[in-house]
Formats: C-alpha cells, sequence, structure tokens
C-alpha cells in the first residue's frame, strides 16, 4: 500500500484495473446473439468468419433454421448480393460467379443438374433467390433454388403446352415463408396473348402450397389482336402487381393484380424495360444511342396518365465507350442495374446509386439471355448443405 493511500482507495483502483473476464449481458442470451448475427452483411464470407469466433457462436452458425432466417432477413430487406449472372449457352445453362474473392462462388456449386436435356430449356426470369426455366421437359416448367438445390417441377397448363416462343412468366418466393419451417414455398404466374379474332390474354398462377393451378384468368381486348409477349425482357414486379411489356404494332402493359387475381391492358407508347420507379409505382428505362432514360407513368390531376423523364444517364462519361462502339444491353429489374457488353468488357449501372462496375467473367459477347442471380449464399456450404444442417467442418 502506498503511503496516503486508503484501503478502500486501493480496493476502487484494483477494480479498476481488473479486467473484465465475462461478456457482455447480451451475448450471454442465445436469442439476443443470434438477432445480433442475422445482421451481419449478406456476403457468402461474412458466417464463416463470424464463426471462427468461438465454438457457441459456431453452434448458432451452423444451424439450419438460423441460415434460413439470415437469408430471409436480407431478401426481405433487398440485400440480397448480385452473385453472379446464368446464360443459354449451347451447353445449357451456366452459371457466371460476378464477386471478387473470398465472397466469389465457385461456378459448379450453382450447375443446374437435370435428368432431362438442359440444352433445350430457357430461364424466364430469376427472383426472391429462385430461378424459373421452361422446356425443361416437354410440357413441364422447373422452379429451382441454386442456393439449396431444391427443385419443383410443375406440369402446364393446357393453354401454355406447345407454345414456349408465346409466353413468360415470373416466380415469387412467398412472404410467408420468412421465419416458417418450409423455406421452399412459392408461386409462378404465367402470362400469353392469344391472337385471332377474340384476341386475349390469359394468367394462371401456380402455388406450391396447395400444389395446384389455380383456374385460368383471361381479359379480352381488339388492342390484344397484334400485340405478344416480348420474351426476352422478364417482367416486373411493381408494388402487388406483376407487369409486361406488349410488343407487335404497337405496344402496351400487361398488368396482372396479385390481390384481386385480374389482368388490365395499359395503352402505352414507351420501348426498352419496365422497372418500379424509386418512389413506387410504374417506371421504364430506355437507350438511345449512348443514353438512357427513365421513365415514370404518373396520373395528372384529370386522371389521365402521362410518361415523364425523371434521369438521363449520360452512359458514355461514365463507361470507356467510344463514339462508334455498339453494345448489347439488358436491364435487372430487381436490381435495378443496367448490364452492357461492348469491345471493353461486360459492365453493369445501377441505375439509382450511378454505381459502376466491371464484371470479371470472360464472355466475347453478350449472350442472348444473361441474368443476373441475387441470393444469400454461405461459403463453405455447398448444394444441399442446408438439409444437412451445417456448414463445412
Amino acid at each position: 500500500m502506498f503511503r496516503g493511500d486508503s484501503e478502500s482507495e486501493m480496493t476502487c483502483r484494483c477494480r479498476r484495473r481488473r479486467p473484465n473476464s465475462s461478456p457482455p449481458p447480451a451475448l450471454e442470451d442465445d436469442d439476443l446473439l443470434a438477432e445480433i448475427l442475422l445482421r451481419l452483411p449478406p456476403q457468402p464470407s461474412s458466417l464463416p468468419r463470424a464463426s471462427l469466433t468461438c465454438k457457441r457462436w459456431r453452434r448458432l452458425i451452423r444451424d439450419p433454421g438460423f441460415l434460413r432466417r439470415f437469408r430471409a432477413h436480407h431478401r426481405s430487406r433487398g440485400t440480397a448480393p448480385v452473385l453472379g449472372f446464368f446464360t443459354k449457352e449451347d451447353s445449357g445453362i451456366s452459371f457466371h460467379p460476378t464477386l471478387d474473392p473470398p465472397n466469389r462462388v465457385p461456378p459448379e456449386r450453382f450447375r443446374l443438374h437435370i435428368t432431362g436435356s438442359p440444352f433445350n430449356c430457357r430461364i424466364v426470369c430469376c427472383r426472391d433467390g429462385l430461378v424459373l426455366l421452361v422446356n425443361v421437359h416437354p410440357g413441364q416448367v422447373l422452379v429451382w433454388d441454386p442456393v439449396t438445390g431444391d427443385q419443383r417441377r410443375l406440369l402446364l397448363p393446357l393453354v401454355f403446352r406447345n407454345y414456349d416462343k408465346f409466353y413468360s412468366g415470373m416466380v415469387l418466393r412467398c412472404p410467408a415463408a420468412i421465419g416458417d419451417g418450409d423455406h421452399f414455398r412459392f408461386q409462378v404466374v404465367l402470362v400469353r396473348c392469344i391472337k385471332g379474332r377474340h384476341a386475349r390474354a390469359v394468367a394462371c398462377v401456380y402455388s406450391s402450397d396447395t400444389r395446384a393451378w389455380g383456374d385460368l384468368i383471361q381479359i379480352s381486348t381488339p388492342l390484344l389482336r397484334a400485340l405478344y409477349v416480348e420474351r426476352p425482357k422478364s417482367g416486373a414486379l411493381v408494388g402487388r402487381s406483376l407487369c409486361w411489356l406488349l410488343c407487335g404494332k404497337s405496344t402496351a402493359i400487361l398488368e396482372f393484380d396479385l390481390d384481386r387475381q385480374n389482368l388490365a391492358v395499359i395503352p402505352s407508347d414507351l420501348k426498352g424495360w419496365i422497372m418500379s420507379s424509386e418512389g413506387g409505382g410504374l417506371a421504364s428505362v430506355s437507350l438511345c444511342a449512348h443514353t438512357a432514360q427513365i421513365w415514370k407513368r404518373e396520373i395528372g390531376s384529370n386522371g389521365v396518365a402521362k410518361w415523364m423523364l425523371t434521369k438521363t444517364i449520360h452512359l458514355d462519361k461514365l463507361l470507356p465507350l467510344s463514339p462508334g462502339d455498339r453494345f448489347f444491353a439488358h436491364f435487372a429489374e430487381e436490381n435495378s442495374m443496367l448490364v452492357l457488353g461492348f469491345s471493353e468488357g461486360i459492365f453493369t449501372v445501377q441505375t439509382e446509386s450511378m454505381q459502376i462496375k466491371k464484371l470479371p467473367v470472360n464472355i466475347k459477347e453478350l449472350p442472348y439471355v444473361f441474368i443476373p442471380f441475387s441470393s444469400v449464399y454461405t461459403a463453405e456450404m455447398g448444394v444441399g448443405a442446408e438439409h444437412a444442417g451445417a456448414l463445412a467442418q
């Protein structure tokens, strides 16, 4: 004891110097710790790195229920990263990863294993971490979760059979699946236009809960006599409606209301891709030379709808484009992202944040089908590993 120090002063000083050997109270509770871990970034390397902290963290992270909650948490917030792109090539469906190590997903992880012929199948869309394919087998469509390896084959309604070139659709993961034990719940909506004297558009909805297609939903109007669903440009989710661009002698938008389960045809002269606007509502993106324009559909006080130009993107100021360069383009509606391929490579441009990235993919020419895939994938967890209940040891 130093001179002049009282015993009580020494005790306080020792207490200040003594390290705190117990963890914070919040981290002693598994439920609270799981809530904290749920908020880790949704990059493939996040959970494996966190699992190295201690055995307790590893045990929580390896739990299949936690992995489902982690994916659902980030899907519901729209923070799932773009892991790569699916392309349709002569050899079938291929995956091209676009993230840098250690988050890069090996291409073989998302290889489609089917017993049918992969050469004639077509990717309709990717959404909510699911892939919708048609023509895997005659008269069938396939819903596939590349992360878990789950697959479900669906027999097409009669009105869609043998008409592969004339219909489109979309797959949606059911919101009720968040936190649910059954993680593979979804809806599929198919649409097509039928020409003729009584031209009409038809839609049909499949629910994984009932394992059946619903009744055929139709709308008839003379406007549909010379229109068809533009297949290469996938539909868009706008609020609680699905929208597709109809092309032909004129253009229009086919809208399917998910809540009311009905169809509507919206006359329009737009060209390009349909998207949801930043503030909600129907919008579109179009290209003219090296310029992209964002248009939003607004309803005036007189009830008349007009398309208003809201943003102009000068691509030649953002990308190494030369005046004579020609490029191939796609638009990823779920990610609000333009995909442009030209002599310097393949680039993505986020239409909202204006973030630009050159993709590390070795493709000489942008394929006809080049669809981005967003999901929450955990590195070291191979296809089907979730069902085994663990990350790699």
